[in-house]
């Protein structure tokens, strides 16, 4: 059983509190995320030519494999990280039970409920109810290649889900057809973007 002092703890270092006070009035919600950060964002494709899906077993394994290898660099092996996914839902549908487990291995932690309407009213003014997004974290230690099941899973857009080291502050978040990086330290970014510019895409804009 928790003490006191241990359970405010553990409260203070949750992953929402860590967010609110890492990046105020931020959604952690992964496709904003280029948006919100722009100066420190850049994008690698997951296989050659910017091909978005794998097909075969041996685009799977590259696939597998740069995720991994980039992933490792930013975070290193044994980094405590915060595996984030999440639920939109409305005010008609609030009592609707979402199950990330279904999906995913992990025991997720159920965040409180945003209110997605109130937060971005100018994309929302035209609806009658108001729509909600819950997240849901789990603290977790990376490690090469013991997540490769969420990261095929994201790959094949069947989950949606980021990664966060608020001790390195650096977001990772995997999308179907590559990763979005969030890295704030200059050198760390342009050195990763140095050592990968082979998967990064053509286009001027990085997309």
């Amino acid at each position: 059983m928790l003490t006191n002092i241990q359970a405010k703890k553990k409260m203070t270092n949750s992953f929402i509190n860590q967010w609110k006070f890492f990046y105020p009035n931020k959604l952690p919600i992964s496709h904003y995320f280029r948006q919100y950060f722009s100066q420190f964002w850049f994008r690698i494709h997951s296989l050659p030519e910017s091909k978005r899906y794998a097909d075969t077993p041996a685009e799977y394994e590259l696939l597998l494999n740069r995720h991994n290898q980039i992933i490792d660099d930013c975070f290193d092996s044994n980094a405590s990280i915060f595996i984030v996914t999440g639920h939109y839902f409305s005010q008609s549908d609030n009592n609707k039970i979402y199950d990330p487990t279904l999906r995913l291995k992990y025991e997720f932690h159920p965040e409180k409920e945003i209110n997605l309407t109130q937060a971005n009213p100018e994309y929302y003014d035209d609806d009658e109810e108001d729509h909600f997004y819950r997240p849901y974290s789990i603290n977790e230690i990376w490690k090469k290649n013991e997540h490769n099941d969420l990261l095929k899973k994201i790959a094949n857009d069947e989950v949606r889900a980021f990664m966060i080291s608020f001790e390195q502050n650096i977001i990772i978040a995997p999308y179907d057809g590559g990763i979005d990086l969030i890295i704030f330290n200059d050198a760390k970014r342009n050195e990763l973007i140095n050592k990968y510019q082979d998967w990064l895409s053509p286009r001027a804009d990085g997309l």
